[in-house]
């Protein structure tokens, strides 16, 4: 079975005009990259292409009939908002449906998913509640794979530019052990598409040898022979990509293809996402480890000023992973900024917000569920403010 990868591809209005051709620029040398991969190796990849505006829809499904894809492509257009969460549900569909488990040379790799984006997610109960159903939906995709029917957690590759939101995209990698680059502009692109073949290149020449698969060093190495100087968070980056996309070392397995999709019959439970009210946990898990940040030419990274002079301000992030008392997992971002006014008092803002999935019994006569439905529930953030004198 070949390798999947789904792109989920931002339509919204904001990338009409040069976005949208750059995009399809790069899609166009990521596809032509796979289909010489599949010269070079013999390894095939089959790719979907999803795209997200106002709504999402699967324009082509898993197929390594590169033509149709390059159609797919040619065929985007740029209107509307941005429903990423409903972009997520359509890739996990299609996963769920149509994908499945690349067993090659004694390994196995799960799909993965390349999102880019260059703006805020949106839906109809405002920006705040979009993002907090997106990483709920990013859940499905990394610790509650089970949950929603996926064989194996399936990594998500973030690509960011424009007026995207960094912290979210961030998130996403972290939840699903991705990774997320943020480029200056949509020329770049082509740079992070290229690499993501690469990547895929190098699993499949080393297929065989685990230990290499595993050596950043050798990863580099390969990826310089081919021109490709990658810096050091860039090239960690990839690294973990590719290590959550190994699933399983089959040295010893004898296991059969039946085992790269998920069993009609197996007992799923359907993902009620809600947006909890912030409470004490009963138990705090360790914090999640931050995914590196992939950095292209010309790359900006986020900054915040070391202390908060006249007209600063200073901000400040933690994420935490965390247990209920009813048993459910919890993401809980802590984010806190810090101005000084002109008058010189100092303001301290606190926002706190956690996604909680919670599970329910799946009819019996129902089959898994691909997506996740919204809980009416009460908000999932609270701000506070005080002013120091």
């Amino acid at each position: 079975m070949p390798l999947d990868t789904i792109l989920l591809l931002d339509t919204s209005g904001s990338m009409a005009g040069r976005g949208l051709r750059e995009l399809k620029r790069a899609a166009h040398a990521f596809l032509e990259g796979v289909e010489e991969t599949a010269r070079q190796t013999g390894l095939k990849e089959n790719v979907g292409i999803v795209e997200f505006n106002t709504k999402a829809r699967i324009v082509q499904s898993l197929t390594n009939d590169y033509l149709k894809c390059l159609r797919a492509i040619d065929s985007l257009s740029c209107s509307g908002q941005t429903a990423m969460f409903d972009g997520l549900m359509a890739s996990l569909q299609e996963i769920l449906s149509n994908g499945g488990i690349l067993r090659i040379s004694g390994i196995a790799m799960t799909p993965r998913i390349i999102l880019m984006t260059d703006g805020n997610p949106s839906g109809s109960d405002g920006e705040d509640e979009a993002k907090k159903k997106v990483l709920a939906a990013a859940l499905g995709f990394g610790p509650k794979w089970q949950e929603v029917g996926l064989p194996h957690p399936v990594p998500i590759a973030c690509v960011g530019c424009g007026e995207c939101d960094v912290v979210l995209l961030q998130l996403i990698a972290k939840i699903t052990n991705g990774m997320y680059a943020i480029v200056d502009n949509v020329e770049e692109l082509s740079t992070f598409f290229k690499r993501q073949v690469l990547l895929i290149r190098f699993a499949a020449k080393f297929a065989s040898d685990l230990e290499r698969l595993r050596s950043q060093v050798a990863l580099a190495a390969f990826l310089e022979e081919l021109g490709e100087a990658v810096e050091a968070a860039e090239l960690a980056a990839l690294q973990q990509l590719l290590l959550s996309m190994l699933v399983v070392a089959m040295a010893d397995d004898d296991s059969s293809e039946h085992d790269s999709t998920p069993s009609a019959t197996t007992p799923t439970t359907r993902h009620a996402i809600e947006a909890a009210p912030t409470r004490g946990p009963q138990q705090s898990s360790t914090a999640l480890v931050p995914a590196p940040t992939s950095r292209t030419p010309a790359q900006r990274q986020p900054t915040s000023p070391a202390a908060p002079s006249p007209g600063a301000v200073l901000r400040q992030q933690e994420v935490r992973q965390v247990r209920s008392a009813d048993g459910s997992q919890a993401v809980i971002v802590r984010q806190q900024e810090v101005s000084r006014q002109p008058d010189g008092r100092v303001m301290v803002a606190e926002r706190v917000m956690v996604v909680r999935a919670r599970e329910e019994p799946t009819p019996p006569a129902s089959r898994m569920v691909a997506g996740a439905r919204q809980e009416p529930t009460p908000p999932a953030s609270r701000d506070r403010k005080c002013i120091i004198q």
